[in-house]
């Protein structure tokens, strides 16, 4: 492992540890790189703060076994990985998503869904060689971003309940479940619709 991994490896160990012991509002950048036994130069070098040591610590940890799902019709499977490691380290990500400010893991991880669903409708739709706009796309790949990670804020607040698989099963069996994208029969009553009203609103 390459020295520069090994420091931020350390850097998230020694992070983890101090959580154990009290809010992550009370850690300070000093506590961190103390108890690493590194200069601040040293963690500065590698993150911002210690909000993006937590984004490092998440994402290498957890895309390993999102990409184990790579593929987008997957997509629904990953999210139950994810929700399933999340889990397994609850007392950290309790503390962790409790910081919904600027910077925060919520808000990067919309951001990651956001990518992910893009790829997934875009995939889905060209199926039945339907091209989305841009716009199109923009707003059916931010609603699915959102929705999944209000599902997991939701589970969080609720205090991360262990029979999360249940209820994260329900929603793959209801997400598998419905018709989408529309059948192409449907998708030409919709093309039609969209023509029609495109045309009225060069009109008005």
């Amino acid at each position: 492992m390459p020295k520069t991994e090994i420091t931020k490896a350390a850097l998230g160990s020694c992070l983890r540890e101090l959580m154990a012991q009290k809010g992550l509002s009370q850690i300070t950048i000093k506590d961190i790189t103390t108890k690493c036994g590194v200069s601040r130069n040293a963690f500065y070098y590698h993150f911002r703060d210690k909000y993006d040591l937590i984004h490092w610590i998440f994402y290498s940890e957890t895309l390993p076994v999102i990409n184990t799902f790579s593929d987008p019709d997957r997509y629904l499977d990953g999210f139950v990985c994810l929700c399933k490691y999340m889990l397994e380290n609850r007392e950290f990500y309790m503390e962790v998503f409790h910081y919904v400010g600027q910077n925060s893991l919520s808000e990067s991880l919309v951001e990651s869904y956001f990518e992910l669903m893009k790829i997934h409708i875009l995939t889905v739709y060209a199926q039945i060689g339907y091209r989305l706009g841009e716009d199109e796309l923009y707003i059916l790949a931010r609603l699915e971003a959102y929705a999944y990670v209000g599902i997991i804020m939701e589970w969080v607040k609720g205090g991360m309940h262990e029979n999360y698989m249940i209820y994260f099963e329900k929603l793959k069996k209801v997400k598998t479940g419905l018709t989408f994208p529309l059948e192409p029969t449907e998708m030409t009553e919709y093309t039609v619709a969209k023509q029609e009203f495109d045309l009225r609103r060069k009109t008005i």
